[in-house]
């Protein structure tokens, strides 16, 4: 992937330093939305020069959050056992301790925690058979405990969500473009823009919707493409029209009994998807048309706010 091209892998090292510049904190929606920050260097791309525009959103996926979570609990759970077990079984003599702590130290790989590690001495009464004689004083032993000081490092915790958070936008649109600046901030809000539309049009990645497609012709590539957009276009009105009248005051219970606040157009399909009309046909050659069995108030609530009723099956 993009991120594996050393051109992004050394921009967002050098992002990461003391003297990059970033950007004063934006959001691009109008109400209270995720803040970004932006960082620009350039690089060549196979001989051509390109920008690479370092994002950084102020909020984390929310898998990369959990598997962050994850980490952490792990670590302080593999502490805490090591601790547990090296103070039920102190070491005999010092240079044992010394090697297991050596191979311990070696072995760790923390990114979340901070440790220090010590042998401490103790000397106790050895512990004999029987009771011990009168005047004669009792033998000891020295044993030796690593004794684990550990804490959590909330610069390296901070310092990792940060580089999570960050992506590269590479781009070769200039910084002035038909007499608009096209800062890091510009670029990146073209980039949302995009996502959206391909958003849109993810259906034509379904081998389900294009096996059957088969057009020949350059004008009849453009006139699918056409129809394309006009469906959109209704089902971006359709899931629009939806939405006004589903909030979060007044969810819609979709499949499965999700509850649903902005609801997708494809999610009110799957409410629909099992309406079953029966049809007779009488004696005289008409048809009779009923539905299977009565609509659900999810259905009938959708059908109302779209100014229709079940008649539309009927």
């Amino acid at each position: 992937g993009p991120n594996s091209l050393r051109m992004v892998k050394e921009a967002l090292a050098q992002a990461d330093s003391d003297q990059a510049v970033w950007s004063e904190p934006f959001s691009l929606a109008e109400k209270k939305g995720t803040s970004y920050r932006v960082w620009e260097t350039s690089a060549s791309y196979h001989g051509d020069p390109v920008r690479l525009i370092v994002v950084e959103s102020e909020a984390l996926d929310q898998r990369k959050e959990r598997t962050f979570q994850k980490k952490r609990m792990k670590e302080a759970e593999l502490l805490q056992n090591e601790q547990e077990r090296w103070s039920r079984h102190p070491f005999s003599c010092r240079e044992d301790a010394e090697k297991a702590l050596s191979s311990f130290q070696k072995s760790l790989r923390l990114e979340f925690h901070r440790v220090q590690a010590v042998i401490e001495e103790t000397v106790r009464p050895k512990k004999r058979r029987g009771r011990p004689k009168k005047g004669v004083e009792p033998e000891t032993e020295t044993l030796y405990t690593i004794r684990l000081d550990a804490g959590f490092d909330q610069e390296a915790w901070e310092k990792a969500r940060r580089r999570a958070s960050r992506f590269v936008l590479v781009t070769t649109v200039p910084t002035e473009w038909n007499g608009r600046l096209m800062d890091g901030k510009e670029i990146l809000a073209l980039y949302k823009g995009q996502i959206s539309v391909e958003m849109n049009f993810s259906f034509l990645k379904d081998p389900f919707f294009t096996d059957e497609i088969d057009v020949k012709k350059p004008e009849r590539v453009a006139v699918l493409g056409y129809l394309f957009l006009l469906a959109l276009a209704i089902y971006r009105i359709f899931q629009r029209r939806v939405r006004q009248f589903v909030t979060p005051e007044r969810p819609l219970k979709g499949a499965g009994g999700r509850k649903l606040t902005r609801p997708t157009g494809q999610a009110i399909f799957q409410l629909f998807a099992y309406v079953k009309v029966v049809v007779l046909e009488l004696p005289d050659g008409q048809q009779q048309r009923s539905l299977g069995k009565p609509l659900t108030y999810e259905q009938r609530r959708i059908l109302q706010g779209l100014g229709m009723d079940e008649g539309i099956y009927v």
